[in-house]
């Protein structure tokens, strides 16, 4: 599987090497959402998920959307604008039990219709291979679930498809 780099508005998908999901929801799996990822929340400011110990932020320029992973693994993106807008690792299940390997189904069944209420999730998946849903417990988050294909899907291809990436992100309704 690719290594994920997620910036606090954008999700992009980049070399390197990552170690195996555990699609079973087993063993080193941690819980993504509803707040944040394991000591990161959506929404703490950069000095903040430093003090945590386990990630240390790179000169941003002003305005910029940036992203990397800390020493937990856990990938933060973050801005100087919003601070901290999205969390996500190798190794996450949604308190609704969507991660890595999980089915179209699976996700539909978790989360009924995009984030923002209108087309549906399939119409998402065949358009951009990505769906945006509603965080049960946290209005001003969303779940960016992205699958295992290379960009939009044919119709036949969406109950097929299987989770690559789950992101928890601040809604925002501006770039960084």
């Amino acid at each position: 599987m690719a290594a994920v780099a997620i910036s606090g508005c954008d999700i992009a998908i980049g070399g390197g090497a990552a170690g195996p999901a555990d699609p079973a929801g087993g063993g080193n799996t941690r819980t993504l959402g509803p707040e944040g990822l394991g000591p990161f929340k959506v929404g703490m400011t950069l000095d903040q998920a430093e003090a945590t110990g386990e990630w240390k932020r790179r000169k941003e320029t002003a305005g910029a959307c940036m992203s990397d992973t800390g020493s937990s693994g856990i990938t933060v993106g973050w801005s100087v604008r919003f601070g901290i807008s999205s969390l996500t690792a190798d190794n996450v299940r949604t308190p609704e039990g969507i991660g890595i390997g999980s089915t179209f189904a699976e996700v539909k069944a978790a989360y009924h219709r995009p984030v923002d209420g209108t087309g549906t999730l399939e119409e998402e998946a065949q358009l951009i291979g990505t769906v945006w849903t509603a965080v049960p417990g946290n209005p001003k988050a969303m779940y960016a679930i992205l699958f295992n294909i290379g960009g939009a899907m044919a119709p036949d291809h969406v109950e097929g498809a299987t989770v690559r990436l789950v992101a928890l992100k601040l809604k925002a309704e501006q770039r960084c």
